[in-house]
């Protein structure tokens, strides 16, 4: 990982339920640093010229969680959480501390891609090179404390049989975001 960054971003569309690894230059992670920087750069150059026809709910967003140079070296572990804001039309930019970030990081990607819209809710599943979209229609509607116990049981076989000393970590919309809430 060197200068803080892998140089790839995994891309996943949900409307084909495909994923796929984007290289990015080392000279663009100079230039636009951190989540924020990355992203804008990124939304800049997907939709740019479609910017002002782009419904920022609908499946031609997209939507970003992008690490910074810092993530995975303590105490750094923010993510950046971007798209075309559905308030102003503008570029959202919000950043967490999560666990999600430094795993992200640990599989290989300094963030994440999401393109398209699921006909059926789902989530995304990253174990190193594993990728998955899984059925979450038992989680669909449920609040915070339900959502992660949910997931929680969902996933355990998988970092169990891994060897994982510790839960998988992950952020979910909860039903504002299900709800597409302004």
């Amino acid at each position: 990982m060197p200068h803080g960054f892998w140089g790839r971003l995994l891309e996943v569309d949900l409307s084909t339920g495909r994923s796929r690894v984007i290289e990015v230059d080392q000279q663009v992670y100079r230039m636009f640093i951190g989540g924020r920087g990355l992203a804008t750069w990124l939304l800049w150059r997907r939709l740019g010229e479609r910017w002002e026809s782009i419904d920022p709910l609908g499946p031609e967003n997209i939507l970003l969680a992008l690490t910074g140079p810092m993530t995975g070296y303590y105490p750094g572990a923010r993510l950046c959480i971007s798209g075309k804001s559905p308030q102003n039309n503008g570029v959202v930019g919000s950043t967490l501390g999560t666990e999600v970030a430094i795993e992200l990081k640990a599989a290989g990607y300094d963030g994440v891609v999401i393109t398209g819209a699921s006909k059926d809710p789902v989530y995304l599943y990253i174990e190193d090179d594993k990728v998955e979209l899984r059925d979450a229609s038992k989680i669909w509607g449920k609040g915070s404390r339900e959502t992660w116990k949910l997931i929680m049981e969902d996933t355990k076989p998988d970092y169990t049989k891994s060897g994982a000393t510790t839960p998988p970590a992950f952020i979910y919309i909860g039903p504002a975001g299900e709800n597409r809430v302004r």
